[in-house]
């Protein structure tokens, strides 16, 4: 069923006694009316029985009639008056090819959305796949020859880096050959990356709500650097393609470009005043008070048939160590493998200032349930080695080549943030540091640090949350001890990651050799 018509149906819940089946076949005998009264051709006349025939039948469904009354009923309840519930039942789907790395984080920051995007891991780039942004077009030389150096270095380290991790893998360990490799393919990417430029091409899938697609393309058209406002008025028109009926009001919204304007002049006057260095990787800059009070009493509130209230119970655990033991106990003490942490414990908050880099920022963002934000992408701000580059003397060459890479990055964003800071941000590699305030409820804490410290998982996200665990845990002992973090530096959930995906592949018939 279209997602238009579905929100025609759902929508008549809150002003009709019929059920939504009734509310369906309502539709026909309107459509019949109409016929009847002229205003419907008879071709264009789908009785009951005819979508019968062409459900059974297998063959495409006729659903014009449906399609006008859902955009026309759309139209007016939920545009003209404002219904804005209305349009979460309507979605829309995009598949977003060939936009440059810098972009996709502004695509991604709709928060009710569901996204994939191309991985670093398992597909190998090209200089093929560069580009010189449009707005930057007298850099375009400069630009050319700094992504040739990059993708350049990105090439010949691969084969040394294969090399590297294939001797340190015991081979003999793998149950497969195929997943050996895999692995090996894999951890080389992980290493290499950090070489890619942000003006490299990456496509992605995109499912928002139209409320928030309406809300975020109207963004996306605000934006500074054209590629956005190019995407912004593509999601329009293919959009308008699906939802005549929500988007046909969407536009260029002139306040947010006013604002971006307003505070550039604020910043302006700022930089003479505040020293922007800052060196810790991960900060904690607030976090709730009594934080393991505050969940276990919120534990207890929530299955309370007395009435007392929370803020009673906070009192109550903050005097009572030994109740919120019992607590946090009775409710995490036996949590399945795949139980999540109750709701109940997203009370509070902590609030994290990161400093890492831009290939782990990209990973990381995907937890849209947490607050990110990120200040304008930077080239100055120092750069991260990949695992093992910086203190392996067998990778010495790739340590020298990243030296390169994020000097030559640094002079060419430096010369084009003089001239606009927010293009600046296409001047960027893997590498380099980006400062990043992140925020999350205790609840949300625990999942990211139980998914994100796993040995498979990237070895700079990793110890950035091993480390987020750490310092949290000084805050609230007692919660942190049912989360199943990892503080491991191994590379055996690697390893067995890729032996599963492996057997998987087989059962299926699939290439297991091949990694993309």
């Amino acid at each position: 069923m279209p997602s238009a018509l579905w929100a025609l149906l759902m929508g008549g819940y809150s002003r009709s006694h019929l059920s939504v089946r009734e509310r369906f076949l309502n539709i026909f005998e309107e459509m019949e009316e109409e016929c009847a009264n002229g205003k419907l051709a008879k071709e264009e006349l789908v009785t009951i029985t005819d979508m019968t025939h062409q459900i059974s039948s297998g063959a495409g469904l006729n659903l014009s009639f449906f399609l006008r009354k859902a955009e026309k009923f759309m139209r007016k309840w939920a545009v003209q008056y404002g219904h804005d519930s209305l349009k979460d039942s309507d979605i829309l789907r995009f598949a977003i090819e060939n936009v440059s790395q810098a972009i996709v984080p502004f695509i991604e920051e709709a928060r009710l959305g569901a996204y994939q995007e191309k991985s670093t891991r398992y597909v190998e780039f090209s200089r093929d796949h560069l580009i010189v942004p449009p707005d930057l077009s007298e850099f375009e030389r400069e630009i050319r020859e700094w992504n040739n150096i990059l993708m350049t270095q990105y090439e010949e380290s691969l084969p040394i880096v294969k090399e590297f991790i294939s001797k340190r893998m015991d081979k003999s360990s793998f149950k497969t050959e195929a997943a050996f490799t895999r692995t090996v393919d894999a951890k080389a990417f992980d290493i290499v990356r950090y070489f890619l430029p942000a003006t490299m091409l990456t496509s992605l899938g995109v499912v928002w709500p139209t409320r928030e697609a309406e809300r975020h393309i109207s963004r996306l058209m605000s934006f500074k650097q054209e590629e956005v406002r190019t995407i912004g008025k593509a999601l329009l028109e293919e959009g308008m393609k699906v939802s005549p009926g929500l988007l046909s009001h969407v536009a260029v919204n002139e306040y947010l470009i006013e604002r971006r304007e307003s505070i550039q002049k604020i910043h302006t006057k700022l930089k003479k005043k505040i020293n922007g260095n800052y060196s810790e990787r991960v900060k904690l800059v607030s976090i709730s008070s009594h934080m393991d009070a505050r969940i276990a009493a919120s534990f207890l509130f929530r299955h309370d048939s007395l009435a007392n209230s929370y803020k009673e119970y906070v009192k109550l655990c903050i005097n009572d160590t030994k109740l919120v033991e019992i607590t946090f106990d009775a409710f995490l003490g036996k949590r399945g493998k795949f139980d999540a942490v109750p709701m109940a414990a997203e009370v509070g908050t902590l609030l994290f200032e990161i400093n890492c880099d831009f290939g782990a920022y990209r990973d990381i963002k995907r937890h849209r349930r947490n607050l990110f934000l990120c200040g304008l992408f930077s080239a100055v701000n120092g750069y991260e080695y990949p695992e093992f580059v910086e203190n392996e003397p067998e990778l010495i060459k790739i340590k020298e080549r990243i030296d390169l890479c994020a000097t030559t990055t640094a002079r060419l964003h430096t010369k084009i943030r003089k001239k606009n800071p927010y293009l600046a941000g296409y001047i960027i590699v893997f590498a380099n540091k980006q400062k990043i305030l992140w925020q999350m409820d205790p609840r949300q804490f625990a999942y990211v640090v139980e998914l994100r410290t796993t040995p498979a998982g990237h070895h700079s996200y990793r110890t950035i949350c091993q480390k987020m665990f750490t310092i949290a845990e000084q805050y609230m002992p007692q919660f942190c001890k049912y989360i199943r973090v990892d503080m491991s530096s191994g590379e055996e959930g690697r390893k067995k990651q890729e032996e599963i995906i492996v057997e998987k592949l087989k059962a299926l018939g699939a290439n297991v050799e091949r990694v993309s």
